[in-house]
């Protein structure tokens, strides 16, 4: 494709997604995801310079070529979801079809290892709003970007925490709760640190902060802090089965348990419960993504 059709073909996407509300990271990654497609297309022997110009048999061609790059199924799920928004946003729906006319099969939530990260070391970090954005991953669970948005004068409500629609993915509000002395004084000191304002340094954008944030963690040789994330649902699971059994709890399969097929029908009653608390937490919408922090 030459530079001007290729130029033309993102430009056509910027105009496409200019018109819809959705937060800077989310645009910013459909853009790179629909440009990524069109370079794909591109050598596929298909040259479309407006994204327009989608068609049926590209979308077709482009499933193929990921499944011969044995691409994982939610890698290929995710570039489908993307193309399917732009669709819909271009009125033309019946462009992509449902995952399954691709032979893409369903993801497997099942994990292959434990990615909690129980313990960390921040002793290299230095600058104290990366620091507690990360002290409030491991308290509450919280993704990076909520921990950057996250504004603790507003989101402190005395026995839970609440996390605006504006700082979670997806837009989706929640509350979590406060349980323990830890998540008391890891909010305590973060309204220390920065009183009625955000873990956003005035002066500083989202995205600048962000980028520090990850230069920083890599520096001090700290990668996918997700697991954090992993470590507060196992936290969470043990807790929450001590409360509903009589104070008697058990581990998360991943975090050394059993698995659920050995759980009595009465554990198993509690064990849903429990995952049901832990994925509204989580700020999914499906109880099956607890598999992937639990087993």
């Amino acid at each position: 494709m030459s530079k001007t059709k290729l130029k033309n073909a993102s430009y056509s996407i910027h105009i496409l997604l200019r018109q819809v509300k959705l937060s800077f990271q989310t645009k910013h990654a459909y853009k790179d995801m629909l440009n990524l497609c069109v370079k794909h297309l591109d050598k596929l022997g298909f040259q479309i310079d407006n994204i327009r110009q989608l068609k049926q048999k590209h979308i077709y061609a482009l499933t193929k070529q990921w499944r011969d790059e044995n691409l994982n199924v939610a890698t290929i799920k995710n570039r489908l979801s993307t193309l399917r928004y732009a669709c819909r946003l271009l009125n033309k729906a019946n462009v992509v079809f449902a995952n399954a006319k691709y032979g893409i099969g369903n993801r497997s939530y099942i994990p292959t290892e434990n990615k909690a990260i129980k313990e960390i070391d921040l002793s290299k970090i230095d600058d104290p709003y990366i620091k507690q954005s990360i002290q409030l991953q491991k308290q509450f669970g919280l993704r990076r970007e909520e921990s950057i948005k996250f504004n603790p004068s507003f989101a402190d409500k005395g026995d839970h925490i609440e996390l605006k629609a504006s700082w979670t993915k997806g837009g989706i509000h929640r509350i979590i709760p406060i349980t323990t002395q830890e998540q008391r004084e890891c909010l305590n000191q973060a309204k220390e640190l920065c009183g009625k304002n955000s873990l956003i340094p005035q002066g500083k954008s989202f995205i600048n902060q962000r980028n520090l944030y990850d230069r920083l963690t890599h520096q001090a040789g700290l990668f996918n802090l997700h697991g954090l994330r992993h470590a507060y649902a196992q936290q969470r699971y043990f807790t929450l089965t001590k409360q509903l059994n009589n104070g008697n709890g058990w581990q998360a399969p991943l975090d050394g348990g059993v698995k659920t097929t050995k759980l009595t029908k009465q554990e198993k009653v509690i064990d849903r419960q429990a995952r049901e608390i832990i994925s509204r937490e989580l700020g999914h919408c499906r109880i099956a993504i607890t598999k992937i922090y639990l087993s």
